[in-house]
């Protein structure tokens, strides 16, 4: 009865140990908590600023260029991606070599490996139960093996991590090129809209306080109503163009401070150039030159070069998959198994393994591998013609911005010459305080407007540069301070302007 019992309840104990089970392997999402953000945030907002070098100067072209390059957190990713390829090569490497492994096991077992043998003739056993086996033996072997189809499977998988390796620091260098110009175009915004910062809160001052009387004009009805609304709007439409001038100078310096990888916030001083009207930088090659260079100098050139190269590589491993598998071993074996009369002993040999019908892919591997060779042959012709066509709009660019420059510096010089005719005329009361303020704010916005085209004239003649692929820092840059790489970056421009960072290579049609 109390087996009937027991058997019973087996198969409730069994399905409650299942569930138990069961439940014990479930996995539930745990969505951070709040706590759990909130203590992250603080953690990277720390990390994301520290151990960044103070601003102790007014910031030059080539130190915010430094400054990005070396904390700039997108620029961190591509050399931590680059090093983590690096990584991946030294494994793929050690794949390599051959497997040296080594098992360890103990058996046992509930009686004995017993045995008797049969007269085929006959079919009469011939020997008592027999025995050459204890209830429980463990087993040791050392085995070195090596096969020569995994090692050249892993020796061009090391060749195509090696090619990985070379396209991340192509990537790196296509990064470093979009910081640079995006840290000239912000800095040279950030220079005009510094420059003019005295100007505009003089003006916008005085605009606010003629603004404010004229409000009170119209209150006293000191003059008829559509003359002073007429007053209000010219001076409200003045307040609005130098308000948003002003609100131009904090965004410039709240993007330039991102890019050097400071808080929003933070206050940074630019160092201004000394001339008021700078001379034009000229350009120290031709548009061929550019050409060519670009066409080995470009990232994505080259990038594109060390993907075509994996290409090949992947139809080599693809074919030499369908080779037969040579294995060569040798090893150490020891087994404490009391019947046997040598427990130590050494082993070696050979073995080969093919699938025969593999042979009939071969044809269809080499026409798949010929065909992705043609792809990235045409895609790489294609990116070339890209970077041409980059080269050419980047030359026309600069062509423009060097006649809007001319436009809008004469345009300057009028505005100019017409403040100071009003001025004139207004300290003789020969003119309303209106139209001196409607001229200084218009020698101003003229100003602004002279001062921001030759910024686009930089950044078009940076972006020249970019579209040839040229290093805005060279190999053997220093990673020390920010003034030391300020003064490679120097050094480097300089080259560059005048011809002599990189020699046009002479390509044939």
């Amino acid at each position: 009865m109390i087996r009937n019992t027991f058997t019973g309840r087996l198969p409730l104990l069994a399905s409650t140990a299942l569930l138990i089970v069961l439940t014990g392997c479930s996995v539930r999402p745990e969505p951070l908590t709040l706590d759990q953000q909130i203590a992250q945030a603080g953690a990277d907002r720390q990390a994301m600023f520290a151990s960044q070098e103070a601003l102790s100067a007014p910031v030059t072209l080539e130190q915010a260029i430094a400054r990005a390059l070396k904390y700039n957190l997108q620029h961190r990713v591509t050399l931590m991606e680059q090093a983590l390829e690096d990584r991946v090569l030294d494994a793929s490497a050690a794949d390599m070599l051959p497997k040296l492994a080594t098992r360890a096991g103990l058996r046992t077992r509930s009686n004995v490996l017993a045995s008797v043998s049969e007269s085929v003739a006959t079919g009469q056993v011939s020997l008592v139960p027999s025995t050459s086996s204890e209830k429980t033996s463990s087993t040791v072997d050392l085995q070195l093996g090596w096969n020569v189809l995994d090692f050249g499977l892993s020796y061009y998988g090391a060749q195509a991590q090696a090619n990985k390796l070379l396209a991340a620091e192509e990537r790196r260098r296509r990064v470093v090129l979009n910081i640079v110009e995006q840290v000239r175009a912000a800095w040279w915004e950030a220079v005009t809209a510094e420059r003019l910062k005295p100007q505009v809160t003089a003006i916008l001052a005085e605009a606010r306080q003629a603004l404010e009387q004229a409000r009170q004009t119209e209150q006293q009805r000191l003059l008829p109503p559509l003359e002073s609304l007429r007053y209000q709007k010219a001076l409200v439409e003045i307040v609005q163009q130098l308000e948003a001038l002003e609100a131009d100078m904090a965004i410039a310096r709240t993007q330039l401070a991102s890019l050097m990888n400071l808080p929003p916030a933070t206050p940074v001083q630019i160092a201004l150039p000394g001339d008021a009207t700078p001379s034009l930088a000229k350009l120290g090659y031709t548009l061929e030159d550019l050409e060519a260079i670009a066409m080995v100098e470009r990232p994505e050139v080259r990038e594109e070069a060390y993907i075509a190269r994996n290409v090949a590589l992947e139809t080599r491993m693809n074919l030499l998959k369908l080779l037969p598998g040579v294995t060569l071993f040798a090893g150490l074996n020891r087994d404490d198994n009391s019947y046997l009369v040598n427990n130590n002993w050494a082993d070696a040999g050979v073995q080969v393994s093919w699938n025969l019908l593999s042979v009939l892919n071969w044809s269809k591997v080499e026409a798949t591998g010929e065909a992705r060779g043609k792809v990235a042959e045409v895609r790489r012709q294609a990116l070339r013609m890209a970077v041409l066509t980059q080269v050419n709009l980047a030359w026309r660019r600069h062509e423009r911005a060097e006649r809007l420059y001319d436009r809008y510096n004469s345009l300057q010089e009028i505005e100019s010459r017409i403040q100071s005719q009003i001025d004139a005329a207004a300290a003789s009361d020969a003119q309303t305080q209106l139209e001196r303020i409607r001229a200084g704010a218009s020698a101003l916005l003229a100003t602004r407007a002279r001062d921001r085209a030759y910024a686009e004239l930089q950044n078009a003649y940076g972006a020249i540069h970019q579209a040839a692929g040229f290093d805005p820092v060279p190999p053997q840059t220093p990673s020390g301070s920010i003034d030391q790489i300020a003064v490679a970056i120097k050094t480097q421009m300089d080259a560059v302007s005048q011809g002599n960072a990189i020699k046009a290579p002479a390509l044939t049609n």
